[in-house]
């Protein structure tokens, strides 16, 4: 059957006594995979923390997320078989990678205190200087914001992860 293609459909063709005649369309559209915000992110923290190696990924298909770590039991979230094997599975990165660490707190005392940026940026050049920052925003009653701050600047920043690799992110309670 001969066809036409325009504007995200297919225009269908057949054959009749007068010739060549529309039969009908056919329409596609892309589907895009989402991607659970709050796997993903927990994901992110895994992956990046120095007390508990693990490893992460995303299947592109679905948009599950798969995670290997001694934290989570594999009986009751097992791995696909081919997760080691495979070259489909999208790696979750480092925060380090997404600007999720240092940058984060530097961009919102920039924001929030910035009469006191150089004293954050300052105190991450010493031990202990994430409980510091913590204790600044606690005493200048910003802990609301900072926690708003970051969970909206750690939502974008998944999301063009997401985008990156063709997928969606789906807000909280979403399904995949």
């Amino acid at each position: 059957m001969p066809r036409r293609r325009f504007a995200g459909a297919t225009l269908l063709y057949a054959e009749g006594p007068r010739g060549l005649r529309p039969a009908g369309f056919f329409f596609w559209e892309k589907i895009v995979v989402t991607v659970n915000v709050d796997d993903l992110e927990d994901a992110v923290l895994l992956v990046s923390d120095p007390d508990t190696p693990g490893e992460a990924w995303v299947c592109p298909d679905t948009g599950a997320v798969h995670v290997r770590s001694e934290l989570v039991d594999e009986a009751l979230a097992p791995l696909p078989d081919d997760i080691d094997t495979s070259d489909r599975y999208i790696p979750v990165p480092h925060m380090r990678q997404l600007a999720l660490g240092l940058e984060l707190v530097f961009d919102f005392a920039d924001a929030a205190l910035p009469d006191e940026a150089d004293d954050v940026r300052g105190m991450f050049k010493r031990a202990g200087g994430y409980g510091e920052f913590s204790d600044l925003v606690e005493e200048r009653g910003l802990s609301e914001r900072w926690h708003a701050f970051r969970e909206a600047q750690t939502r974008a920043v998944l999301g063009a992860w997401c985008e990156e690799h063709g997928l969606a992110l789906a807000q909280q309670g979403l399904p995949h």
